[in-house]
């Protein structure tokens, strides 16, 4: 969805922040530009970065990511090679993002069915861990700001209107909840798993997942924050994250019997 009205909107600098602490989630062998097209292209995929946000000036960016404006340069011209932003010069120029970016259903299909159960389950439980104590921690010390914050993303979860956006709306909602806990180290963690999990989009139908479902436990999260009730959002926390957990088992398990029987 395109933010701003008529005119390209500045990439907030809480976007720039989450942005940053993507570092650390790309995977292993990649060269500096490498890894700052990842951090960019992760960034994008989850919604961090909407169509039509402007980045920073390539020398602030380069500042805020750790690289030189040369390594940055690179980077972006990776990404405008993939049609993912546009670069204009002069005043009034800079590098604005064109779209979301969706892996292709193929692509999806392939990383879930050769993705092992016991990967999955570990995942699910690094996932588990960190989003149970994100959200305790949240209920201590989350301001009305915070979860009014959280609300307005479990009403865009629930009104999404494809897996993708739904997606992103879940992806955005746990980040957040670790921003509400105020702490860096559990939002760059909750971040890198995001980023893992954003590439397993589900289809809503096909493999018993409920949208009604998923914004209950949204909303109870969301309520123990409120209420600052840390047992409670922890609880609600736990049980919503073992969900999607077992989602993905069930997905993966489903692809390896079509897969053994189209053979």
């Amino acid at each position: 969805m395109k933010r701003g009205s008529g005119e390209d909107a500045t990439v907030s600098s809480s976007a720039i922040d989450l942005l940053v602490l993507l570092r650390g989630s790309e995977p292993e062998g990649l060269g500096r530009a490498e890894q700052v097209s990842y951090q960019l292209e992760t960034a994008i995929m989850m919604g961090i970065l909407g169509e039509g946000d402007r980045l920073p000036r390539e020398l602030v960016l380069a500042s805020e990511l750790g690289v030189s404006p040369a390594t940055l340069r690179e980077s972006l011209s990776a990404l405008r090679s993939k049609g993912l932003i546009e670069t204009s010069r002069g005043r009034g120029g800079g590098s604005v993002v064109l779209g979301q970016l969706e892996p292709s259903g193929a692509e999806v299909r392939r990383r879930l069915r050769t993705t092992n159960t016991e990967e999955l389950r570990d995942l699910g439980d690094h996932c588990t861990a960190i989003a149970a104590i994100s959200a305790k921690l949240a209920a201590e010390r989350a301001d009305d700001r915070n979860v009014q914050y959280l609300a307005g993303l479990a009403e865009r979860f629930e009104n999404s209107s494809s897996p993708q956006e739904r997606r992103r709306a879940d992806s955005r909602f746990h980040v957040t909840v670790g921003v509400a806990a105020q702490s860096s180290r559990l939002t760059a963690a909750m971040l890198q798993i995001q980023a893992e999990l954003s590439g397993f989009i589900w289809a809503a139908d096909e493999y018993g997942f409920s949208v009604a479902e998923a914004s209950r436990q949204h909303a109870q999260i969301v309520e123990g924050i409120a209420k600052h009730d840390p047992a409670a959002a922890a609880e609600a926390a736990e049980s919503h994250s073992r969900s999607e957990t077992a989602l993905l088992i069930a997905q993966h398990l489903q692809l390896l019997v079509q897969s053994e029987e189209s053979g």
